[in-house]
């Protein structure tokens, strides 16, 4: 069993780590490699311009994208709008990329990686409510040593960005159908900050 833990502790650091823990911007989603494998390698891509006309190439090996794991499949860029022509993309935190949008990368946003994912709260302080509507008083505890929250439904009320998660109330990384669940809704985002770690493997 500890064996077990130690190895999806394991992937979800290796996962959490692959991203930024806080960029500039988040966008309006992701674009992301068609083919991450390809950067296994420590390789990355050859076709981004530092210009909307796509005729400055970016000159540097320091590209890393938001979530950077191509061994895994992930090789994710913040998008920051999205077009016929290009994606225009978040790199390194803070530079601004254009990348074509020629079918090498593929669009996603926000809501999709989420609903597919699970999350750690940054801050505790991030209250585990029972409702989107919940006071301070009306919260949820989870003492599990490695918080896995997995998302079940997203909603944005009244301008706050809300997740919907469950999680196993004996702290089981991955709950069976016996397991008993709490559910509970959490803030994802405020404005341009993240206030979740994603953990794409969970």
């Amino acid at each position: 069993m500890k064996i077990w833990k130690i190895l999806i502790l394991s992937l979800s650091i290796s996962v959490i780590y692959g991203q930024n823990e806080q960029s500039e911007k988040l966008g309006i989603g992701f674009a992301i490699a068609e083919n991450p494998y390809f950067y296994e390698d420590m390789s990355h891509p050859k076709d981004i311009f530092s210009n909307s006309e796509l005729t400055n190439e970016i000159q540097t090996t320091k590209i890393f994208p938001f979530f950077y794991k191509p061994d895994y499949g992930l090789y994710h860029f913040i998008c920051l709008e999205k077009n016929s022509k290009y994606f225009k993309i978040l790199i390194n935190d803070s530079e601004i990329g254009f990348i074509p949008n020629n079918g090498k990368y593929i669009f996603k946003t926000w809501e999709t990686i989420l609903m597919s994912a699970s999350v750690e709260r940054i801050d505790k302080q991030n209250l585990i409510r029972n409702s989107p509507k919940g006071t301070d008083e009306n919260t949820i505890t989870n003492n599990c040593e490695y918080e896995t929250l997995k998302v079940t439904d997203i909603i944005e009320r009244n301008g706050e960005f809300w997740l919907e998660i469950t999680f196993a109330e004996n702290c089981e990384a991955y709950p069976t159908e016996n397991t008993k669940l709490k559910t509970g809704w959490i803030k994802w985002r405020n404005s341009e900050i993240l206030l979740v770690r994603i953990q794409l493997l969970c």
